[in-house]
Parts: C-alpha cells; structure tokens; sequence
C-alpha cells in the first residue's frame, strides 16, 4: 500500500484494512506509530536505514501498532537495517514467522507475538545484533526464538549458511510452543521444537519464563 524510499517519516494512526502489503520502508528514518495493518504478506518491512552527511544513520523506530498478516511476517528488518520495534502486538503468518531479522540491529521490547502459524516467533540469522525485553511469544508453530539457520545444508531449502550473530533476550514470557521442528542433516529428522534454539551463534538468555514447551528449552 505505502513504499517509502530515502525519506524521514512520521506515520501515525494508519489503518490498512487489506491488501497483499502493507509498509515498506527503504533507506528511511523517523516513526510508524499507533496504526493498525491486516494484510496478506508482510505487515512492515524495513529494509536498511538513512544515512546522511558522512554516513551519519538514522533509527527507525515502530511502536504501538497491532499487525495482523495471513501468510507473512508481520514485521520484517532486512539488509542493514536499524529499528526499534516497540509495544507492537503482531499475529498471523501462516506461512512466516512473527519478525524476521537478517543483517540488522534490532530491538524488540514490550510486544506480544503470536499465534504465528506458520514458523518462529523471531528468526533471527545473518550477521544481525538484537535486543529483545519484556516480549509475551505464545503460540507458535516452530521454535519461539531461533537465532542462526540449522537447515541450510537440507535439501529443498534456500537460506544462508551461518554467519555471526546476537541475541540479547531478558524478561519475556514464552508459552504454549508444541510443534515438531525437523532436520535430517542436522539432528536425523523430527525433533519436538525447543523454546530456545541457538545455532552458531551467541546469546545471552536472562529471567525468562517458558510455560507448556513440548521440546527443550534450549537447544
């Protein structure tokens, strides 16, 4: 519906009742704040960030929005990316997860992701820093946090090999996680979904509480 390039934005109050996308922003800064998205594929994508003078960045930050996706990822940040995703209450993505990061700084604080029906409450991978406090994930289909990608060296699947990646994780609540996860190269097969799955990557986990995982914890 709105694609934003190289621009300082403020967008506040929107409502995208349909459609296949909803905002995309490009090399952009500023606000999208108290709207309300429901769409078919991606909710938000934020791709990279402003740069300006001598490569000064701009933040973009995303706060106080209630997105709803049928397929997609309600929430993206891809290729260098620099965003604050606040307070945001985000469900859906039959075939996503609830935020997908790669290649990006991210923090993620205050929202409430899930049901997610297709994959992750976040899937973290690339060389991606994130931050993510006082979060509620419930109901997701695979792993509630997967940071690194164990399935790239599975057939029929198209991600990147593991690179160095981060992941701060303090103060969530994590529930209701009981879907089967599967890797023949990794781990021979099926597997239950573990709460927590780090993959060649490193993380830092502090006073969260998991309720009513069927798999690990941590994996």
């Amino acid at each position: 519906v709105l694609w934003v390039e190289e621009s300082y934005v403020d967008i506040q109050n929107a409502v995208i009742a349909s459609g296949d996308y909803g905002i995309r922003l490009d090399d952009s800064a500023g606000s999208v704040t108290s709207s309300t998205i429901d769409t078919t594929c991606n909710g938000i994508d934020v791709n990279n960030k402003k740069t300006a003078g001598n490569n000064v960045a701009y933040k973009l930050t995303v706060a106080n929005n209630k997105i709803t996706t049928d397929e997609r990822s309600p929430l993206t940040a891809f290729n260098l990316a620099w965003v604050d995703f606040t307070n945001n209450v985000i469900d859906g993505a039959s075939d996503g997860s609830g935020i997908q990061i790669s290649k990006s700084q991210v923090t993620v604080s205050g929202g409430s992701i899930g049901p997610i029906g297709g994959w992750n409450g976040l899937w973290v991978y690339g060389q991606s820093d994130v931050s993510a406090e006082n979060n509620t994930i419930l109901n997701t289909a695979k792993e509630p946090v997967l940071i690194g990608e164990y399935h790239h060296k599975d057939q029929g699947w198209n991600v990147p090999a593991p690179t160095k990646a981060r992941i701060y994780f303090a103060n969530n609540l994590v529930s209701n996680n009981t879907g089967t996860c599967n890797s023949d190269y990794m781990y021979g097969g099926d597997f239950p979904c573990p709460a927590f799955h780090v993959y060649m990557s490193s993380a830092t986990f502090i006073d969260n509480t998991v309720t009513n995982n069927i798999g690990d914890g941590f994996r």
